[in-house]
């Protein structure tokens, strides 16, 4: 064999592996923006807790494939009525008590991924796994259990532990708060936090459209 002929061989080997790790290189990077383009803030989340992009990849594209392992299904027509009825009870119950209410809230939530098909045995589980088809209200309902628990710790809150205007231990001063109810600024936060799981609770019945128009006006 001539060294032409090997010469041609070894540039058309150079050239057919140059061209496959361009392929492969270009489906990497595709893979990677349709992962970031479905997970959204849930890819960020991610990628910030595992520090590599790469890592954030394998295991964003593994919980796609425990998902595509579950058999989901669409509530039943009664199943709905009955969660939006108790939804509206849950908003209800947020003006005499907004503690009970985003505890209640976030218990329904919980639920209703239960009856749509996602594993409970493992609460942060099923948020992973239902994070690759609701990924975007589910950066609502992370959102919602952070400023709930920042409500229920009462950050914020007054301090009833303090006499104030001379008032005597164990009594409420005129002005404050008692003891039992929140303080206006665990309410809000409170309020806040029913505001964003609302949107997660709207998403999973597939009504995400027009609450997602009504978030971007508040």
């Amino acid at each position: 064999m001539s060294g032409t002929i090997i010469l041609a061989i070894v540039i058309a080997v150079v050239v057919v592996l140059g061209a496959a790790v361009l392929i492969l290189r270009t489906g990497t990077r595709d893979h990677g923006r349709d992962l970031r383009r479905r997970f959204g803030p849930e890819y960020d989340r991610v990628a910030a807790r595992h520090g590599d992009q790469a890592a954030a990849e394998q295991e964003l594209a593994e919980r796609v494939r425990e998902r595509d392992a579950l058999t989901l299904r669409p509530l039943a027509q009664d199943e709905r009525e009955r969660y939006e009825r108790t939804w509206t009870s849950v908003q209800e119950r947020f003006i005499d008590d907004p503690r009970g209410a985003a505890q209640q809230a976030d218990q329904v939530i919980g639920g209703l991924l239960t009856a749509i098909g996602y594993p409970s045995e493992d609460r942060e589980k099923q948020l992973d796994l239902a994070s690759v088809d609701h990924a975007y209200a589910l950066s609502d309902y992370r959102q919602a259990r952070e400023l709930a628990r920042r409500g229920l710790n009462g950050d914020g809150a007054v301090d009833h532990t303090k006499r104030t205007d001379g008032a005597a231990a164990g009594t409420t001063a005129p002005g404050t708060t008692a003891p039992d109810t929140p303080a206006p600024s665990s309410t809000e936060t409170l309020r806040e936090a029913m505001l964003h799981y609302r949107v997660m609770f709207n998403d999973l019945l597939g009504r995400a459209g027009a609450e997602r128009a009504h978030a971007g006006q508040r």
